[in-house]
């Protein structure tokens, strides 16, 4: 197929175009990467989770959330929301669960402007009463949480998912 020097502009015009937007969209990204800073309050963030389980301190724990916050539970429906969030994990009535260990292995750190991500794996264990028997429990699995920069410069999770391996 032979092309007209017609075509041949067209198809300059639209690959310097896409160039463009691409590699300005590049520059753009790489200018607004997370700061060291930005990184370890992120971080942070991410230990202060683990960190307020581990003291059964649910007002630590939801501190940590933006009032908007989302949870992603591995076979359920998402959670939405601070106070749904509070209701999930500690229902009115429900057993008291103790946590009794809580490491939190972080892969992955990154990020662009007002937005972040923590990604790695977990692995706590835990008691709980149930008819008058305590049961304990370990987990293990996989977590991601996006977080967003609050209006103050504070880091905040707005997101966390997370899936449990299949137990040995």
């Amino acid at each position: 197929m032979k092309w007209t020097r017609r075509q041949v502009m067209g198809a300059v015009s639209v690959a310097l175009t896409l160039w463009l937007a691409f590699g300005l969209a590049d520059v753009r990204a790489e200018s607004r990467k997370l700061s060291a800073a930005d990184v370890a309050k992120v971080r942070a963030v991410s230990e202060a989770y683990a960190a307020a389980w581990l003291r059964n301190d649910p007002e630590a724990v939801l501190k940590l959330f933006s009032d908007d916050a989302v949870l992603i539970p591995q076979g359920r429906r998402p959670v939405e929301g601070i106070e749904a969030i509070k209701n999930f994990w500690w229902p009115a009535g429900g057993p008291r669960t103790t946590i009794k260990s809580f490491n939190v292995t972080t892969d992955e750190v990154g990020g662009a402007g007002d937005v972040a991500f923590v990604r790695g794996s977990y692995q706590f264990s835990f008691s709980y009463e149930d008819k008058g028997q305590t049961i304990e429990l370990t987990n293990t699995g996989n977590y991601m949480m996006i977080m967003r920069r609050q209006p103050d410069g504070s880091w905040r999770i707005s997101h966390r998912m997370w899936g449990d391996l299949p137990r040995k």
